[in-house]
């Protein structure tokens, strides 16, 4: 999320990533936020920005890949290797800070 601070005239005055008293939500696709970051002198501000959108792409990657493997347009298996590691690390994590129910209880194991 993106939050701005306009002044009286309903112009931006600053930016900001996390909720602030003052400011309110919006959008980098908003055509005013658009503006203020096209205009502003702020490097720090742009590179801040531009990370965020880096972090929202990749997720949106990530899901492709998914997709696509879902869907047999591609194997995992055709992955480098380093991205194979990647995208199971990183699929790990996100199943352990939203576990789904399990089909196995606790106390059974799976022997092959």
């Amino acid at each position: 999320m993106i939050y701005i601070k306009c002044d009286a005239q309903n112009q931006i005055q600053d930016i900001t990533f996390s909720e602030t008293e003052g400011y309110i939500e919006s959008s980098v696709f908003d055509p005013q936020v658009k503006a203020f970051l096209q205009n502003t002198q702020n490097e720090e501000l742009i590179k801040e920005v531009l990370n965020k959108l880096d972090l929202d792409m990749v997720r949106v990657i990530e899901d492709m890949v998914d997709l696509m493997i879902e869907k047999r347009l591609i194997l995992f298996t055709d992955l480098p290797q380093p991205v194979q590691n990647k995208l199971l690390f990183k699929r790990s994590l996100r199943e352990s800070l939203n576990p789904e129910i399990s089909l196995i209880d606790d106390e059974e194991t799976l022997n092959f």
